[in-house]
């Protein structure tokens, strides 16, 4: 699926699991939607602006297969699990969500809206709607690095391989603390090992760059790997 796609859909188990450790509420949408084998019901919303919402199949009986065909109307983007999740962005104003019944046997559904809210630390300098730029920092060695007691953000200082040195942000989470990226106690244990650079460079960090200079503030961390020369990226988008 294109990094582009107006939605995204993540497994049932990856939500239950990331549910318990960031600040997500369900609101429930439409719940006990009662469908037999094919029936499907179509899920209308006027939205603002993007949108999560999820469904659970919750009949006595569970499913024995993927039981719930998922089609985003707009996109006609289609996709089929148990329970899952999926990331709408509107058309017009407006969502369109189709749930279908592809077993055989009867099934229940409920459908919720996720609702988010930043409480990490690293949220005091982020602001709602800030999208901005890609930006990697190919580091050749690191000098210090110190985290947030949540762990939500580090600051980290050192120098990039073209020799320039650098002080960042990092922001690891805000709302979900099981955030795929969280890499600062790779990059503490370097420091306090005295790992040699040889060990880790060009070490890349990337992700979405707010601020200029040493006051960056880089989230959405993409990437976060050492020893990656091929790391391949547009000029424009490296620190420097």
């Amino acid at each position: 699926m294109c990094e582009n796609t107006l939605v995204r859909l993540v497994l049932a188990v990856l939500l239950s699991s990331h549910l318990v450790h960031g600040a997500v509420a369900r609101i429930p949408v439409k719940s006990n939607v009662a469908l037999k084998p094919s029936e499907a019901y179509v899920l209308t919303r006027d939205v603002a602006g993007p949108v999560e919402i999820g469904w659970e199949a919750v009949q006595s009986k569970p499913c024995k297969i993927d039981c719930v065909q998922v089609t985003y109307l707009p996109t006609k983007l289609v996709f089929a699990a148990r329970s899952g999740l999926g990331k709408y962005s509107p058309v017009d104003g407006k969502i369109a969500v189709e749930y279908k019944n592809i077993s055989s046997e009867p099934i229940t559904i409920n459908i919720f809206r996720l609702q988010r809210t930043c409480d990490a630390e690293a949220c005091r300098f982020l602001a709602s709607g800030q999208k901005g730029r890609v930006l990697v920092y190919k580091v050749d060695e690191f000098k210090t690095i110190t985290t947030s007691k949540d762990e939500s953000y580090s600051v980290i200082t050192g120098t990039t391989t073209l020799g320039r040195p650098f002080r960042v942000r990092v922001v690891w989470w805000t709302d979900d603390k099981m955030a795929l990226f969280h890499c600062a106690q790779f990059i503490q244990r370097y420091l306090s090992n005295h790992t040699g650079k040889d060990q880790y460079r060009p070490y890349i960090l990337s992700g979405m760059a707010i601020g200029e200079g040493n006051d960056i503030v880089l989230k959405s961390i993409d990437t976060c790997v050492p020893k990656a020369p091929n790391f391949g990226v547009s000029d424009a988008n490296v620190f420097k």
